[in-house]
């Protein structure tokens, strides 16, 4: 009675560790897959912290004789890294903003020195669809990016990643111009004598003016 027991969970045995096996491989293939997309990051400053791959903005409504959208901060500075790939001698980074809705010629880009330190040189992310001489556009949501690293103008890596970017609503507010009076002077050189008749005369004149401005 025994013998037989032993011959029928034997295979069962065998299966389970078959299975066992084939969960152990997914989870490191899962494993390895994560390890590879997070392998390059941004590092986002906000206020007197530092965010992941998060770059936050906060919107406010205006409405009055000054009415408009104020976004603040103006720009969001940042950094780039690759666990894999650090910054090295002569190295460069280039990366690309190729989010749907992005214009594409070209798509928004940074070139930054990547030779000392732990990052990248610092970039300034900010709103907008299309390339920039000083800032990097980024898209409200999930942006994609692409990136080469170079080493002396060779291509060393590359790869891929996401930037979630959020943008905070403040509301609605009243917004007035702020008007100053101030007097502004100038020369003038007709006169009148006496009798009314014009001459020859230098003198200066002051009167009050009132400039508005939005704040």
């Amino acid at each position: 009675m025994k013998h037989t027991i032993y011959l029928t969970v034997r295979p069962q045995i065998k299966l389970l560790s078959i299975f066992l096996g084939v969960i152990f491989l997914t989870v490191a293939a899962l494993t390895v897959s994560a390890q590879q997309t997070n392998e390059a990051l941004f590092r986002v400053k906000n206020e007197n912290s530092f965010n992941i791959n998060l770059i936050q903005f906060k919107r406010v409504e205006y409405v009055g004789q000054c009415a408009g959208t104020v976004i603040s901060p103006d720009s969001q500075n940042a950094r780039f890294v690759s666990s894999k790939t650090p910054p090295g001698p002569n190295r460069r980074v280039r990366i690309k903003n190729v989010t749907d809705g992005m214009e594409t010629n070209p798509y928004p880009y940074t070139d930054r020195g990547y030779d000392k330190g732990e990052f990248s040189e610092d970039f300034g992310f900010k709103l907008g669809n299309s390339h920039k001489t000083k800032t990097f556009s980024v898209l409200e949501g999930e942006n994609k990016f692409i990136y080469e690293i170079k080493e002396n103008n060779q291509v060393i890596d590359q790869g891929a990643l996401t930037a979630e970017v959020s943008v905070q609503n403040l509301g609605v507010f009243p917004r007035q111009q702020i008007c100053e009076s101030k007097l502004e002077c100038q020369n003038t050189f007709n006169c009148r004598d006496s009798k009314g008749r014009k001459r020859r005369c230098r003198r200066r004149e002051c009167f009050p003016i009132q400039k508005c401005r939005c704040p």
